[in-house]
């Protein structure tokens, strides 16, 4: 049994996906930038203290733009900010295990590239370090995954960590790395996996949800507004994710749903946004949020509580949801 309490602890984190991807998002350097600076401000003064990251975010030429903006985000508002304590923030920094970092020291060199990236000066006023095994390799190169792992540790033992982090792992894979990481004595810190009300969830969320509970890892959920497609207002920025809504938006079933929200909104005085990320932590995650905006922030990052009757009206008309989302491809079993 892993205690990551004291790593990860219960409040919305903020994801920087979003931060330098193109074809999704649309990212603007230009204009984007002012902006991402002002949220990351605002979240911080609302108490948020873990942002995830990672080594691939960002298109083409912008790779890995999300961990060094990230990091100008933190040096702005540590500069800006009024004298006294603050929470010392997390930085969860996903690292892509690319089928070419076939050696521990290899993957252990990518995860060290990133703490350089985020933590330049490693003092005690400096982030915490969560580095995370992106996806698996277990369905297309199962022998590298010992590798990896080695990287992972040779990281905890050379200091830069206290913990290790996995994302778009299912039970047997986050059974196996806790067997070998707990004879190491390392504590996983929590497992991401995607999970909004278009998620099939019963298979693919429900069973390694439950595993991580025992476990004692943290169980963290992104896209919990399913790319935008959960929001009250969508917004047409980023053709690539209009494309991939046409079909759900036009399941009669998936307008029941956006209807039940609305509906349950209105009675909290919240967001359907409201509504759809408290579903994620009903079901016993912590959801991540990206945003890039502050007007985003200050909606999405509102606690509204939604009682047991609340979720049971929600789960009725998400089980009759005919088309699901789109499925992450990386999820292992």
């Amino acid at each position: 049994m892993q205690n990551s309490e004291r790593f990860i602890k219960p409040t919305i984190p903020l994801g920087t996906w979003s931060w330098g991807n193109k074809l999704l998002y649309s990212y603007d350097k230009k204009t984007d930038d002012a902006s991402i600076l002002q949220t990351y401000s605002k979240a911080r003064s609302m108490g948020c203290n873990i942002f995830d990251t990672g080594d691939s975010y960002g298109t083409g030429s912008l790779e890995g733009n999300a961990e060094m903006l990230l990091k100008k985000c933190e040096d702005n508002y540590a500069s800006n900010s009024p004298g006294g304590a603050r929470d010392k923030p997390i930085f969860i920094a996903k690292i892509a295990p690319y089928p070419w970092l076939l050696t521990g020291e290899s993957y252990y060199q990518k995860i060290k590239s990133s703490h350089e990236k985020l933590i330049v000066d490693p003092t005690s006023e400096s982030p915490v370090f969560v580095p995370s095994l992106h996806w698996s390799p277990s369905n297309y190169l199962p022998f590298q995954t010992r590798s990896l792992y080695s990287g992972l540790l040779k990281a905890y033992e050379n200091g830069l960590c206290t913990s290790v982090g996995f994302s778009n792992i299912g039970p047997n894979a986050l059974l196996e790395a806790s067997e070998y990481f707990s004879k190491k004595n390392i504590p996983i810190a929590c497992n991401q996996i995607q999970c909004n009300l278009l998620s099939d969830y019963e298979n693919d969320v429900e069973r390694v949800v439950d595993l991580a509970k025992e476990l004692g890892v943290t169980s963290l959920g992104y896209s919990p507004l399913g790319l935008g497609l959960l929001t009250g207002e969508r917004k047409t920025r980023g053709n690539l994710r209009n494309n991939l809504f046409k079909s759900i938006e036009s399941d009669g079933s998936y307008k029941d749903l956006k209807n039940t929200l609305k509906d349950i909104a209105e009675d909290k005085g919240a967001s359907v946004e409201n509504i759809a990320i408290s579903w994620v932590r009903g079901k016993g995650l912590i959801p991540l949020v990206g945003c890039r905006d502050v007007k985003m922030a200050e909606g999405n990052f509102r606690e509204v509580e939604i009682g047991e009757e609340e979720m049971e009206r929600i789960d009725e008309v998400r089980r009759k949801c005919e088309k699901k989302g789109t499925r992450n491809v990386f999820m292992t079993g």
